[in-house]
């Protein structure tokens, strides 16, 4: 595959960057875990690195989103630590911005699992479409950061901490924009690896599919009775591996099979290092192990009994059977409006797993033949097809064709929408805004009206029929 290169202005505004960027070296924090095990912390950026330090040299973990900011680490973790005898890296995650500065290990064994090379080898095309949605994901949490940042008094340290956050996305949309070389790792494995450092072992284990993210690692340390794992798995801020999408494909009981091993078994650890900053004792993982394996068999019961999607989130709400979430330290941090519907989504997730989403039907032929398709699941609604008609899905696919600017399409799909699901309140919301959007005040009024009439208490439809009527 031919790696896309930094052109003259890169290289000119790598500079310029740089010469702004002096204070890192002096910023750079180094937390030791242990005589073998440091993270490398820019507290500014919020950023850090793991590295070990063994007999057979440095292994680092993941290497972010540009050869800019893995330099800047790599160059600071020789000074810290005295050596550059770098000998591995490993890809933790097959998401570009998490082993986009690969190209700064070139002389380094790099190891990630076979998932990249399925995601990424040879396809171009690929590369450049999450490129530009990475893009479009740091421009986007930067602008609601800078709404934040209004709501805070100045000067206050949460002004503070948010404006730190907001230059940090603003820093990795800029430094994915001035251009991405793609360096894919040249180990790879499929499920389980086994590094001798010589005074250390460090054992990979493929954590299963999660979503857009499928090459997901977790190292062991045995000497260190220590575990390893990325921020997608274990985060202080979710319950479980979030999905990131309308819907995918989970490994579930794979999931709970590697935790279990990892916290449970013969060698269970004392210790998780989430995210390559957090440390935890193995008991608040462990709180997430038993959230996992508890919501996933209590879905697959609930569904063998004949319960539908409603019944099955209601009966496991944070209110009822699920209430022992409310002591979980995620909950105590981030309280019950990020909580709550995160757990709603996770338990949709899991109860969509195995079946057969209509939604798929139009992601699969595409926009090409976007009637056709309509047609086809309209069809297949009254055939008694094993097909699963879902609101949501389909309401993801509306969104995403909105917000890239294909209004028309994005009716077509909101219109399908209210035909299957006519007695929802949401399915007319978002149809409204899609004619809003399109400058179709009339049939906006309309469905706007409709999703009210269903559902008295949306404010949104009221606002928004306010703002259209001025």
């Amino acid at each position: 595959m031919k790696h896309q290169r930094f052109h003259y202005l890169l290289c000119l505004a790598f500079l310029i960057w740089m010469s702004s960027n002096l204070a890192f070296a002096s910023n750079v924090q180094v937390r030791a875990i242990s005589d073998k095990i440091f993270i490398m912390v820019d507290p500014e950026g919020g950023e850090g690195q793991l590295v070990i330090k063994s007999e057979k040299g440095l292994v680092v973990f993941n290497t972010f989103w540009s050869e800019i900011t893995a330099r800047k680490f790599k160059t600071e973790i020789a000074k810290e630590l005295h050596r550059d005898d770098f000998a591995y890296a490993i890809n933790m995650v097959d998401r570009l911005d998490m082993f986009g500065g690969n190209a700064a290990y070139k002389e380094t064994m790099i190891i990630g699992h076979d998932s990249f090379l399925e995601k990424f080898g040879g396809q171009d095309k690929a590369v450049e479409a999450e490129i530009k949605k990475l893009i479009d994901m740091w421009r986007w949490k930067e602008e609601v950061s800078l709404k934040r940042l209004e709501t805070h008094k100045k000067g206050s340290e949460a002004a503070i901490n948010e404006e730190q956050w907001m230059n940090t996305c603003r820093q990795r949309a800029d430094e994915l924009e001035m251009g991405f070389s793609l360096m894919l790792p040249a180990i790879f494995y499929s499920d389980r690896m086994t590094l001798d450092l010589g005074d250390v072992t460090l054992k990979l284990i493929w954590f299963g599919k999660a979503g857009n993210y499928n090459g997901m690692t977790v190292a062991v340390i045995p000497e260190e009775k220590l575990a390893i794992i990325p921020g997608f798995i274990l985060h202080p801020q979710h319950l479980a591996p979030y999905p990131y999408d309308e819907f995918a494909e989970l490994d579930v009981e794979r999931w709970i099979s590697i935790l279990e091993e990892i916290l449970e078994g013969e060698n269970a650890v004392e210790r998780v290092i989430c995210g390559m900053n957090d440390v935890w004792l193995k008991e608040r993982a462990y709180s997430h192990l038993a959230y996992i394996r508890k919501l996933w068999n209590s879905v697959k019961m609930a569904e063998a009994d004949g319960k539908d999607l409603n019944e099955i989130q209601d009966q496991f709400s944070l209110d009822k059977d699920f209430a022992f979430v409310k002591e979980m330290q995620v909950y105590q941090d981030r309280g019950d409006e990020w909580i709550r519907p995160q757990h709603r989504a996770h338990v949709r997730v899991f109860f969509l797993q195995h079946k057969n989403l209509a939604s798929e039907i139009l992601k699969k032929d595409g926009l090409d033949s976007l009637q056709t398709c309509l047609a086809k699941i309209r069809n297949l609604r009254h055939t008694g097809s094993t097909l699963y008609f879902d609101e949501v899905s389909f309401n993801g696919i509306g969104y995403n064709l909105m917000n890239s600017g294909k209004i028309p399409e994005a009716i077509e799909v909101f219109r399908l929408n209210v035909d299957l699901f006519p007695e929802s309140s949401n399915v007319y919301d978002s149809l409204g805004e899609a004619y809003m959007k399109s400058g179709d005040d009339e049939n906006a009024i309309k469905n706007y009206q409709k999703s009210l009439e269903l559902n008295p208490d949306n404010t949104n439809a009221r606002e928004m029929l306010k703002n259209i009527k001025k």
